[in-house]
């Protein structure tokens, strides 16, 4: 009913209306007997006990209406009793309902926009000095005496001003500390956002660049030989038919990864990984490069993600290879060394500009991702060279 603040705003009332009433609990050295009151002044006793009691009930949906609810039920509970009636100074017993109202006033700073909080300190300051001009009014004995001197501002500032500084300035504090959890939690998904995106492109820049060269290049081979040779242009056209359904199986699978929810999945394939580079091989040989693939070094699993890097720094430099370097003759290199994975793409095509396309820059992403190197650049000899280096770290 009441919720976490409620509930402790509830506690602090309560207590404080014992505190206020308790010399009618039977408690020794207390005040004993009824002061004479009208009836009509216990109803309203009972009326601000009542809604003080409601009012902690809606501290946490409309704290500053609950605010000015206990603040102005504390006062008229406390005129109500009547100084006679109070056990102890009715000041200190307004100061103690302020205590429950500056919980509610440390959320009412939590949660509202600063103008509320101005209309939550108007009661909290003013609580104590109405609540002496209304006894001086009706007449109430003061305890300490000459009204005037209460007004001067010493009970003000130790049961009012000091109560409502230190609970403002929690609420200001955890108000701080919840918008910068919450800016740190914007930047972490916008981060978030960021690395999907990248890793997206790469993917999908790796999977269809390589696919796309390889059909240009058995394209252009076929559309060559279509009236001298037309068997080789046939293999052409079926190797083209076949890197097309795999391109397109692939799509498929990686753009129903990004489905909405309740949709139906796309079927799960395993990450590729170096044993499939004889197939990047294979192709690259069918489009007229000649491929020189050597192993070396103990061959093992790697971790997933090693695996797919070497894939993709293979599988890029080969595309470039067919596409831009006009290359007759190309090197692959996987080199299985005790604490790294060592992978070099040498080619004797015209070379290039390391610096353009996203190609390399996804390379370079994707290799940083799994705190390795790599190098790429055109050779003093002529021709483009790839060198990598990879952590080789157990599967």
């Amino acid at each position: 009913m009441f919720g976490a603040p409620g509930a402790w705003v509830a506690l602090l009332w309560s207590a404080a209306a014992f505190s206020a009433l308790r010399g009618y609990s039977g408690v020794p050295g207390m005040p004993s007997g009824m002061p004479a009151r009208p009836a009509w002044c216990w109803a309203l006793v009972v009326a601000a006990v009542v809604t003080g009691l409601g009012a902690s009930a809606l501290v946490r949906r409309r704290p500053l209406a609950a605010l000015h609810l206990l603040v102005v039920s504390a006062v008229v509970l406390v005129i109500a009793v009547g100084a006679d009636g109070i056990a102890g100074d009715p000041d200190q017993a307004v100061a103690l309902f302020l205590f429950a109202a500056g919980v509610v006033l440390a959320r009412v700073v939590v949660v509202l926009p600063p103008w509320a909080w101005a209309a939550a300190l108007v009661p909290m300051l003013a609580a104590l000095p109405v609540s002496t001009v209304l006894r001086a009014v009706l007449g109430q004995p003061d305890p300490a005496g000459d009204v005037s001197l209460r007004l001067e501002g010493t009970d003000w500032l130790a049961f009012a001003v000091l109560p409502t500084l230190v609970a403002g300035l929690l609420g200001f504090s955890v108000r701080q500390a919840r918008d910068y959890a919450r800016r740190l939690s914007e930047q972490a998904a916008e981060q978030a956002v960021v690395a999907e995106r990248l890793r997206i492109s790469r993917e999908l820049h790796d999977h269809v660049a390589h696919s796309v060269g390889v059909i240009a290049l058995q394209a252009g081979a076929a559309a060559r030989v279509m009236d001298t040779q037309p068997e080789r242009a046939r293999e052409a056209m079926r190797a083209i038919e076949t890197t097309s359904r795999d391109t397109l199986s692939g799509l498929r699978r990686m753009l129903g990864g990004l489905r909405e929810p309740g949709e139906a999945a796309a079927p799960l394939q395993p990450a590729p990984g170096l044993a499939d580079v004889g197939e990047l091989v294979g192709a690259a040989r069918a489009a007229g490069v000649a491929v020189d693939l050597t192993w070396s070094g103990e061959q093992r699993a790697l971790s997933a993600e090693v695996e797919l890097s070497a894939y993709r720094i293979i599988q890029e430099s080969l595309t470039n290879v067919l596409r831009h370097a006009a290359a007759a003759t190309c090197r692959v290199s996987v080199d299985y060394r005790p604490a790294e994975l060592a992978i070099e793409v040498v080619d004797d095509g015209v070379g290039g500009d390391p610096s353009g396309g996203f190609g390399l820059v996804g390379l370079r992403e994707r290799v940083a991702l799994v705190d390795g190197t790599i190098t790429a650049g055109s050779r003093p000899g002529g021709g483009f060279a790839v060198a990598a280096r990879l952590p080789a770290g157990a599967a």
